[in-house]
């Protein structure tokens, strides 16, 4: 019966979420950057975490729509408030799916670790959702680009890790 109930529960969470990130809206680039575009990116001390979300998002295959997030949802959903960070974006899919972008330019070294231990639960957090409904998507989470360059953390959940790792740097 618990199990049940935490399926329940868990569905309703899901559907909510995705109902939350599904009215954002979608603010996809109307084609997708060429490598070039992300080597800039990677060349630019300036860029933000915005800018390499946006390439990770343009520059890999998906299988699911990925969509942006408010600070309040990625508190909600990380744990992370707004005052950890300079600048950030996450992108999730809906429910089909554990595709996943989270970039974050942290405010320091401390706010930057604290990221980093975020993105790691967040990556248990999900694995232990998809395992019971999904288990295709753990190779996804058994396997995610995480990465830290300075004060930014960089996350990727998706089937091309190669060019994740190639679009961060």
């Amino acid at each position: 019966m618990k199990f049940r109930k935490s399926i329940c529960i868990f569905a309703a969470a899901v559907m909510a979420a995705s109902m939350l990130t599904a009215c954002g809206g979608d603010d996809k680039d109307s084609g997708s950057k060429s490598a070039d575009s992300a080597a800039a990116v990677q060349a630019d001390p300036a860029a933000s975490a915005e800018d390499f979300a946006a390439n990770l998002r343009s520059g890999i295959t998906y299988v699911d729509d990925l969509n942006t997030i408010s600070a309040d949802m990625i508190e909600k959903l990380y744990g992370i408030s707004a005052d950890k960070y300079s600048s950030a974006a996450v992108y999730v899919g809906g429910v089909s799916t554990a595709e996943e972008i989270a970039c974050f330019d942290a405010v320091d070294e401390s706010a930057a670790s604290d990221i980093l231990a975020a993105c790691e639960k967040r990556i248990e957090d999900l694995k232990t959702q998809v395992e019971s409904y999904n288990p295709d998507e753990l190779p996804k989470l058994n396997t995610p680009v995480l990465l830290t360059k300075g004060n930014s953390v960089y996350m990727c959940l998706s089937n091309d890790n190669d060019k994740a790792e190639e679009i961060i740097g």
